[in-house]
């Protein structure tokens, strides 16, 4: 064994501007993120306006579809950036809130931290430093990028488990069997890098797709148990088009499933699914647990293979297609 040691890179060495490389390169990094904050957040846009100013990076968090935004910035913090931070939470009313830096000054810390301790509980603050190493000897150009949580949330490794809860100050009987389910799930859900969430007290998981709008989605219904990909866009001609695209291809996904799938527009509301379905299990049943747990994996595996079979999940955000159009889009 060969040991080595980490040598730091300058940040403009890896992304010359913060405008047009760094920025850029964080919205499509949505899950290193993601595994930095210790929840799952899908970046959907940059230089998003907000009034006459325009702010870095909005997203939003999966697991409660809440807003996120990301202010960056290179050097040591500042004042101004300071401010617009909160001008621009005033315009966009997130519950996340995110500040990345190259280094941040004793007092910008203790700004966040102080709003982390004087704002309504679901509002969080964050504070992430930005740097680059490589190892000694490498070639060049191996260069990997860290970023490190400097300013969280009080209690936030405890928070961070309740990030998916609905804010109630207790569970419920259903909610606390709920956590105790999908702490079980929570495994295999990461070691297959599905997400960087924690397990919700609710009945069902949403996990990123890498599409805005669209979710990976695990839950317990009325009839047992689902596994879908969920089309939750606001706006339903998206969902739609979305849903069509993959509808044409049934048969090749069905097949590429090995199972029957239920698609589902749901023409009475916003969103569409695609689901397989496994009737008879009740949460309230815990010898049924270890069954279902096995089958959410594997039916998500499948699903997820299936659906890339066919080049993935749409992302187009169009109108509804024509039937004779579907194929031309595709």
């Amino acid at each position: 064994m060969q040991l080595t040691s980490l040598q730091p890179v300058t940040v403009t060495t890896v992304w010359p501007t913060e405008a047009h490389h760094f920025t850029p390169w964080l919205l499509a990094n949505s899950a290193l993120l993601s595994q930095t904050l210790g929840m799952d957040v899908e970046l959907e846009a940059r230089e998003y306006k907000v009034g006459k100013f325009s702010l870095d990076l909005i997203g939003r968090e999966v697991a409660t579809d809440t807003p996120v935004i990301v202010e960056n910035q290179y050097g040591p913090t500042d004042h101004s950036h300071l401010g617009q931070i909160l001008t621009y939470a005033g315009g966009t009313k997130p519950t996340t809130i995110i500040w990345v830096a190259e280094s941040f000054r004793e007092e910008h810390r203790a700004a966040l931290e102080w709003l982390n301790t004087h704002t309504e509980p679901g509002i969080r603050f964050f504070g992430i430093r930005i740097t680059a190493v490589t190892l000694a000897g490498a070639p060049a150009g191996l260069v990997a990028p860290l970023l490190e949580l400097v300013v969280k949330p009080n209690d936030w490794e405890k928070l961070a488990v309740a990030a998916t809860q609905s804010g109630a100050a207790a569970h419920t009987p259903a909610q606390a069997l709920y956590l105790e389910f999908w702490s079980q799930f929570e495994p295999s859900a990461k070691q297959h890098g599905w997400t960087s969430g924690a397990a919700p007290a609710a009945n069902w998981w949403s996990m990123p797709s890498g599409v805005s709008g669209a979710s990976w989605t695990v839950s317990w219904a009325t009839f047992g148990g689902r596994s879908e990909i969920y089309f939750g866009h606001p706006d339903p001609a998206v969902n739609l088009t979305r849903w069509q695209l993959l509808d044409h291809l049934r048969d090749q996904i069905t097949a590429a499933y090995g199972d029957e799938l239920f698609f589902d527009a749901l023409p009475e509301k916003k969103g569409c699914r695609i689901e397989a379905r496994r009737t008879g299990p009740k949460i309230t049943d815990r010898n049924a647990w270890p069954d279902m747990l096995t089958w959410l994996v594997d039916s998500q595996t499948r699903l997820r293979t299936a659906i890339a079979s066919v080049g993935g999940v749409p992302n187009t955000v169009s109108a509804p297609l024509p039937a004779d159009d579907v194929d031309a889009e595709r």
